[in-house]
């Protein structure tokens, strides 16, 4: 019987930490082993896990990781190391997992032969809910590393073998590391499946997500480009040369910077696209246009 651990890496988020292990520990095919692994003193969240810890008959870890870079992929890497076991399958603290989902993952991965398996996914917050993420089997290296399709962390569920034939994730990366993982798994040969059925909760809040357009990602997609240079093509390093203008066409702090960033940003769009964009654009002109008119 193969064996899984649940891995979560944790940073100062208290608030969502105890549902995301709480969402684990109700799987249908129940981990071995869930390790919540913060890379910075914690005693909230290790009061927290104790707690849960001692409530459960699954083993439940909380472990420091105050030494190298902080970050997700550190955590996941630590959390990997000391798990034991023939199945990793990770979890951001802040998302959230469907019961069925590691029964699902395990089908797919033994049913199909594969190492990595995937599923579609939904976004939630507060106020709102819908289906989000829904990446599809049979995709490239060349297809996913200026675009990731839509796998994130919290559902990847990995063989150990492949994982550890990949040296983990990549903590140099500050942004783009799910990106990073499924790129190199494909590159070097590996095959993944899919789950059709939407397992993981994708939670959208306001406590420091990576997917903000900030400098530190678009400085981080940077070191990405930086890092598969050899291997994009121009379409791709273009699509991801136009990531950081966009990004900085935000975050930019005055306005000429953002408005020279935007300009990058519809450059580096291929012929057609921009074509096609200034096209749309004078249809949308001219039916406002005459829609003034007919209002007169």
């Amino acid at each position: 019987m193969r064996t899984i651990a649940c891995v979560i890496p944790t940073h100062l988020r208290g608030a969502y930490l105890t549902e995301a292990v709480e969402s684990a520990l109700a799987q249908t095919l129940a981990p071995q082993v869930v390790i919540v692994v913060s890379d910075v003193k914690d005693d909230d969240a290790r009061s927290a896990i104790t707690s849960i810890a001692n409530s459960t008959e699954i083993d439940v870890r909380y472990v420091e990781r105050l030494e190298g870079p902080q970050g997700a992929s550190g955590s996941r890497n630590a959390g990997a190391a000391i798990a034991g076991t023939d199945i990793l399958a990770f979890l951001d603290d802040d998302d959230l997992w469907e019961p069925t989902h590691l029964e699902r993952a395990l089908s797919v991965l033994q049913g199909d032969g594969v190492d990595l398996s995937v599923p579609w996914m939904i976004e939630f917050s507060e106020n709102h809910a819908r289906d989000w993420h829904a990446p599809e089997p049979g995709l490239s290296f060349e297809e996913v590393v200026a675009q990731n399709p839509g796998v994130t962390g919290s559902g990847i569920v990995v063989t150990r073998r492949a994982f550890e034939a990949l040296d983990g994730f990549d903590p140099k990366l500050p942004v783009k590391n799910d990106t990073d993982f499924l790129a190199r798994f494909l590159q070097v040969g590996y095959d993944y499946g899919v789950v059709r059925e939407r397992l993981v909760r994708q939670r959208q809040h306001q406590l420091g997500q990576l997917t903000g357009v900030t400098e530190r990602r678009a400085a981080g997609t940077e070191a990405y480009i930086a890092k598969h240079s050899k291997s994009l093509s121009p379409k791709n390093r273009r699509l991801l040369v136009q990531s950081v203008h966009r990004i900085r066409s935000h975050s930019a702090e005055t306005l000429p910077r953002r408005l020279y960033h935007l300009a990058r940003v519809a450059t580096l769009h291929s012929p057609v696209v921009l074509f096609r964009k200034l096209i749309t654009g004078r249809e949308k002109v001219m039916a406002r246009i005459r829609g003034g008119r007919d209002g007169n």
